[in-house]
This record gives structure tokens, C-alpha cells and sequence, in this order.
């Protein structure tokens, strides 16, 4: 009898110390990623039209100096974890090799997908698309900062890659139907759901993307991108690069590239006389 009760008495320590060891274990690998997590550089949150943004200042930001300007768009998602997206363009905009060779203002909006998940920054059919206050963002950073207006860029990945080509559309420097903006674009594993492909060509012809996408990609079509090549084929400031390799995460490669950001830094907006 003693022992049929001591036992399982035993057994259910051990299967509490387990649990308590468990929750131990979670515990402090939830701490490790959040503390992974954190970003590391000197980010400026601010928000306006109830849409949340932060700003990264080149190192060592100067009034009197003019920089050239990046509005980074990010994929779907990835706005509800705001210091795990931080931390994701750490990677590529906070180097200590991206900011010595390109002083520049980042500028990160955040979209709330928990309240909204079909918010979006716009090229998509379905959704509110927060374009308006993405471009108030980037107009609070121009009254801001001392920026370079002959050198704005836009560039996205996925939902942001859409939302990049909507940009270019809407803001390009060149013929935007709004305000003038954008010099260049980079797209990634991005397209446009209501944009006529035709059209769209006629607008950017002049204007500098860069388009890349995975040719494995299985979330979001080349397709878009494959049929931009063939209209913009005699454009000289149109590129488009499709990896065989690589499917819907091109970005995981492309952003960490040295010669794809030299690209897009060296497009200026600048050798226009006149806009319409």
C-alpha cells in the first residue's frame, strides 16, 4: 500500500518539476527573442493620421547638409511587431557599411493589420490602402530633416513591393498624377492588382526600378513583373531582375547587396527642367 501511493506521488512531482521546467525553458526563449528583438539604433517614433512611423538619422546628421531620402514599405504583417521590424531593416539600413557609404533618412510606416488586417499601402484590389498617411509621413519628414528632394526613394517588399508600385505610380518624379516625389523605386516580389499594365508603362517609362522578384515565387506572381519587362524593354532606366533560385524572400538577399542600393542611390530626380 505505501508504495502504491508513494508512486504516484512521486510521479506527480516529477511531472510538475517537468512542467515548471517547461515553462522555465519558454520563458526565458521568449525573453531571448524579445530581447533579440530590440532594436539597437537611435530610431524616432512618431505618428500622424493615427499611422505610426520611426525615422533613422545618418550617423552624425548635420542641418546644413541635404540627404537623400528612402520610404521603406514592409511586407504583410510585420507592422504589428514594430521592434521586430525595426530590428529586420537594422540589417540592411543600420550597418555600419550602408550608413558610411549612404547617408540617408529612413523612414519605416508601421501598419496596425491586428486592427485592420486589410490594411495596406496600396496596388492591392481589396482594403484600406494608408497611402494618404504614409505620404503625410514622408511630407513631415521633408518639413523635418534637411533632405535632398532630387533624391527620394521608395522601395518594398511583398505587400510593400505593391505598395512601392502604387507609389511610383501615384508620386513618381517624373509624371505623377499627386505630388511629385519618388526619383527611383525598388520593388520587391511586388505587383499591382488595378493598375492597367499598359498604362502604367506609359508613366514610368522615364522613371528608374528596379523590379526583382524569386522566379519560385508561389505568394506573389512575376507574372506582373515578367509583363512590365516586356512593355519597358526599350526603357534604359528600367531593370528587372528575376532569380531562378529564390522564391517569394528575395529581399533576405537583395537588400543586403552593395551594388543594388549603389543603383538606387545614384538615380536623382535632378536632371529634370520642368514637370507637367
Amino acid at each position: 500500500m505505501q508504495r502504491e501511493v508513494t508512486l504516484p506521488r512521486r510521479r506527480l512531482l516529477l511531472g510538475v518539476t517537468a512542467i515548471i521546467m517547461s515553462v522555465g525553458v519558454m520563458f526565458t526563449v521568449a525573453l531571448r527573442k524579445k530581447a533579440a528583438a530590440t532594436p539597437t539604433m537611435d530610431w524616432i517614433n512618431e505618428t500622424i493620421d493615427g499611422l505610426h512611423y520611426a525615422v533613422l538619422l545618418p550617423a552624425n546628421y548635420k542641418s546644413t547638409k541635404h540627404y537623400p531620402v528612402v520610404l521603406y514599405l514592409h511586407q504583410y504583417d510585420m507592422g504589428n511587431y514594430r521592434n521586430g521590424l525595426l530590428k529586420q531593416v537594422e540589417a540592411w539600413f543600420g550597418t555600419s557599411a550602408f550608413r558610411t557609404r549612404h547617408l540617408a533618412i529612413i523612414i519605416v510606416p508601421m501598419l496596425d493589420q491586428i486592427k485592420d488586417p486589410k490594411a495596406n499601402f496600396g496596388g492591392k484590389h481589396t482594403g484600406h490602402a494608408w497611402k494618404d498617411a504614409t505620404i503625410a509621413a514622408l511630407k513631415h519628414v521633408l518639413e523635418q530633416y534637411s533632405a535632398d528632394p532630387a533624391r527620394i526613394y521608395v522601395t518594398g517588399n511583398s505587400m510593400g513591393g505593391m505598395g512601392t508600385w502604387d507609389m511610383l505610380l501615384s508620386y513618381n518624379a517624373r509624371i505623377g498624377s499627386n505630388d511629385h516625389f519618388f526619383a527611383a523605386g525598388m520593388p520587391l516580389a511586388g505587383r499591382h492588382q488595378t493598375a492597367n499594365p499598359v498604362e502604367a508603362a506609359r508613366v514610368l517609362r522615364q522613371v528608374p526600378i528596379w523590379a526583382i522578384h524569386g522566379a519560385q515565387d508561389a505568394e506573389v506572381s512575376p507574372e506582373w513583373d515578367r509583363t512590365m519587362a516586356k512593355l519597358l524593354s526599350d526603357s534604359p532606366t528600367f531593370r528587372y531582375t528575376e532569380d531562378p533560385g529564390l522564391r517569394h524572400d528575395v529581399w533576405d538577399s537583395y537588400y543586403m547587396r552593395t551594388d543594388v542600393w549603389d543603383w538606387l542611390f545614384a538615380q536623382s530626380s535632378a536632371y529634370e527642367t520642368s514637370r507637367p
